[in-house]
């Protein structure tokens, strides 16, 4: 497959890339080299294979990947993210429509999107990760700071916030649930392993665990409290129900 290389040479005094190949749609790999600097594009950025930056890529439109999309500092849309393979960036990932990898998505600032989050991978931020609509991970989902979801919140593997854990929707997790703040859902919180909360516990549905319960603050639900054994907190609202008395794994 042809690659083109975008060189410092291609882009004009405002950062934008001015070269005479359209990246629009191109049927390629797209490698940028303009230093560690921003890089922007003023329509959509499309590559039929990957995209690799050495610093903050951005676009006016989309950007989408037949491959992975790689960048030295962030990665900024104006439309969606879109990319078959990885989603792997050293800033921040934003946004103002959907970011959806066929594989990780990989940050080392926020990951922020105005739509939905979905990744064929893990979903790892070293700040918050919030989404205005749902968020769906094939692996697990991790934040240093906050979580946060305007729908539903899904994962096949764990999901550990090191702040707080909203979600409008569902909470869905095939693992543990993990925060180091409250933890509230509009619906049902259901982990496969157990549930931690640096603070309150909120659900406008069921909470169910298959391990222990573990909450620094008030447990409140619209239903059901389902768990081997409460170890911490208090049920304010809802029925406990223990299944395994005295067993805490």
């Amino acid at each position: 497959m042809k690659t083109l290389k975008i060189t410092i040479a291609d882009i004009d005094a405002d950062g934008y890339y001015n070269g005479s190949v359209d990246v629009a749609d191109y049927d390629g790999n797209i490698e940028i080299d303009t230093g560690a600097g921003w890089c922007g594009f003023k329509s959509s950025l499309k590559a039929a294979g990957y995209i690799e930056s050495n610093g903050t890529i951005y676009s006016a439109g989309d950007i989408k990947s037949g491959d992975f999309i790689g960048s030295g500092g962030d990665i900024v849309s104006v439309g969606g993210i879109d990319s078959v393979g990885y989603i792997d960036s050293v800033g921040y990932i934003k946004s103002h429509g959907y970011i959806k990898s066929g594989g990780d998505i990989k940050s080392g600032g926020y990951v922020y999107s105005s739509g939905n989050i979905v990744s064929g991978g893990d979903i790892k931020s070293c700040d918050f990760i919030q989404s205005g609509d749902f968020i769906d991970s094939c692996g697990y989902i991790k934040s240093c700071d906050y979580i946060k979801s305007c729908d539903f919140i899904q994962s096949s593997g764990y999901i550990d916030s090191g702040g707080y854990l909203y979600s409008a929707g569902d909470i869905n997790s095939g693992g543990y649930i993990n925060s180091g703040d409250s933890t509230q859902s509009g619906g049902d919180i259901v982990s496969g392993g157990y549930i931690n909360s640096g603070d309150s516990i909120q659900s406008g549905g069921d909470i169910k665990s298959g391990c222990y319960i573990h909450s620094d603050g008030s447990i409140q639900s619209a239903g059901l409290v389902t768990c081997k054994k409460l170890r911490s907190g208090k049920v304010a609202s809802g029925e406990l129900v223990e299944t395994g008395a005295g067993q805490t794994k």
